[in-house]
């Protein structure tokens, strides 16, 4: 029998040196594995820079269903006890609230309400993977070549107890451009057409007082993309971004951290119905 010393080098080789995760790979399958997700409980803790420019801290209990789309939000703090469930199709489509506080009723209000979005940079129906693997589509829509020659592997770490891949997006040319107001926009009907932040264009407009102060013709200020750099920790096990943090020309934007993480739960139909044993509405 003839021996090959060739393949025998070739499978050391191989053994010795395994292949480094590629950045591109890693992330076309975390785009996947975001677009498959159906169901899923987990604890979100978040910071996001107000206005002002503190950071607000944040934690909630998520279930959510993603097709048709549902939520259930039970604040942990700043506000224990709130509770806000929304169903796609349903209530005309307002969420109903329970504030846990005065007027102690509860409420049914648009997921743009300012009293939801109050010092908020998302609302309840951006809960989960659609809004950030939103963002990194379009980014990659846009220049496909660029895009992949931003993305970073920065390794292997443990992450909130979790073996995750760490990936990171570089955007050297983010900035701000000048953008007429078209008739009838306003602040987020411009920031969903162009896929950035509504609350990063209220954050670099001082004379804006909200997210409907703006008319036709009016010229602001808005970034160019969404982010300077996002940062994602990809847990090995399930491929999703567990850890998100979004960075603009300041520093740390806003930051995600999904622990306790619970994949494709199996929910029964009335945890999505304000009679659910577990709620006060």
């Amino acid at each position: 029998m003839k021996f090959s010393w060739l393949g025998f080098l070739l499978c050391i080789s191989t053994f010795a040196y395994p292949q480094v995760p590629n950045a591109k790979d890693i992330l076309k399958q975390t785009l996947a594995a975001c677009d498959n997700l159906k169901t899923a409980k987990y604890v979100l803790r978040k910071k996001e820079r107000l206005i002002n420019g503190t950071l607000r801290e944040s934690e909630a209990i998520i279930k959510l269903n993603v097709h048709p789309y549902k939520a259930y939000v039970y604040s942990v703090f700043p506000n224990p006890g709130a509770e806000v469930l929304y169903v796609a199709g349903s209530n005309s489509g307002n969420a109903l609230v329970n504030p846990n506080k005065f007027p102690f009723i509860n409420l049914n209000l648009s997921p743009f309400s300012p009293i939801l979005r109050e010092d908020q940079h998302h609302t309840s129906l951006d809960l989960g993977f659609a809004y950030i693997t939103s963002v990194i589509k379009n980014n990659i829509r846009q220049n496909e070549n660029y895009f992949y020659g931003s993305l970073v592997y920065e390794g292997e770490t443990e992450w909130n107890k979790r073996s995750c891949y760490r990936i990171s997006i570089n955007n050297k040319n983010f900035g701000y451009i000048e953008y007429t107001v078209q008739p009838g926009e306003n602040i987020t009907t411009i920031a969903i057409k162009r896929n950035i932040s509504d609350y990063m264009i209220l954050s670099v407009n001082s004379g804006l007082k909200g997210y409907h102060d703006v008319k036709g013709g009016q010229v602001i200020k808005i970034p160019n993309s969404y982010a300077k750099q996002i940062l994602l920790y990809v847990d090995k096990a399930t491929l999703l971004p567990l850890g998100q943090y979004i960075y603009d020309d300041k520093g740390l934007f806003e930051e995600y951290e999904l622990s306790s993480f619970i994949l494709n739960p199996l929910f029964q139909p009335e945890e999505f119905t304000a009679a659910w044993k577990d709620y006060h509405f």
